[in-house]
């Protein structure tokens, strides 16, 4: 009787290790397979983010994965000057198991900004938005980069809402003359980013980004400060 005990139990261990392994190796391969990085944090989970840099000295959002693929955000930061608040869509489409393509276009809405021009001509509302287009990569398991390009566009309210009337714009232009006395009180610009983040565990992740302002292949100028924007910062989803 023992011996059939012994090896009933030599049995029963041979039989489930190759179940143990294959269940292990399978839950690595989703490990890797849902590590999308900080943007995306799962469908129907919820994400906090934090983050500082140029030109915002806080920013914060409140995001929810609607799909494995498609997460959106609300945002909310401040400058050195200016107050602002939006929302942050972004798409991924893979390409590969550690590949993908990945579309962010932040839209900000600035509810009192200083106006363009020569003089103090007081202040007005702004929208502007960013949005660019990813090649992102897995390193590792925790590990992604990105890169790619983009553009940013802004415009005053006040100035979208004469074009919407059909009038002449009598605000100056946003091109950095101090001469300009009349024009379309917006602009356009392309960017060249990158971004990255790394994984603490599957919910907590330490991000980075940043954009280079540009007009054409020179470094934009008259854009309100330097032709950059930078941010880095912690992202948590629940």
């Amino acid at each position: 009787m023992r011996i059939e005990r012994v090896l009933a139990v030599v049995a029963a261990v041979t039989l489930c290790s190759p179940v143990a392994r294959a269940d292990e190796a399978g839950a690595e391969a989703g490990a890797v397979e849902s590590s999308k990085g900080d943007l995306f944090p799962g469908e129907r989970r919820m994400s906090v983010s934090g983050a500082t840099g140029l030109p915002f000295l806080a920013i914060a959002e409140v995001g929810v994965g609607v799909t494995d693929g498609f997460a959106i955000g609300a945002i909310g930061g401040i400058t050195p000057s200016v107050v602002t608040a939006g929302i942050r869509p972004r798409v991924r489409l893979r390409t590969s198991e550690r590949t993908a393509l990945v579309l962010s276009a932040p839209m900000l809405y600035y509810p009192k900004a200083s106006a363009p021009g020569p003089g103090n001509i007081g202040t007005t509302s702004w929208v502007l938005t960013r949005t660019e287009l990813f090649f992102d990569a897995a390193l590792s398991d925790r590990l992604r980069v990105a890169g790619g390009m983009g553009f940013i566009a802004a415009a005053s309210t006040e100035a979208l809402g004469q074009f919407v009337r059909g009038r002449d714009f009598a605000m100056p232009a946003y091109n950095g003359e101090p001469g300009a006395t009349r024009g379309f009180a917006g602009g356009l610009w392309n960017t060249v980013a990158a971004r990255s983040s790394y994984a603490f565990g599957d919910r907590t992740h330490v991000f980075a980004e940043g954009s280079i302002v540009m007009q054409g292949i020179a470094l934009a100028e008259g854009v309100g400060g330097p032709p950059v924007v930078v941010t880095t910062g912690l992202q948590h989803a629940f």
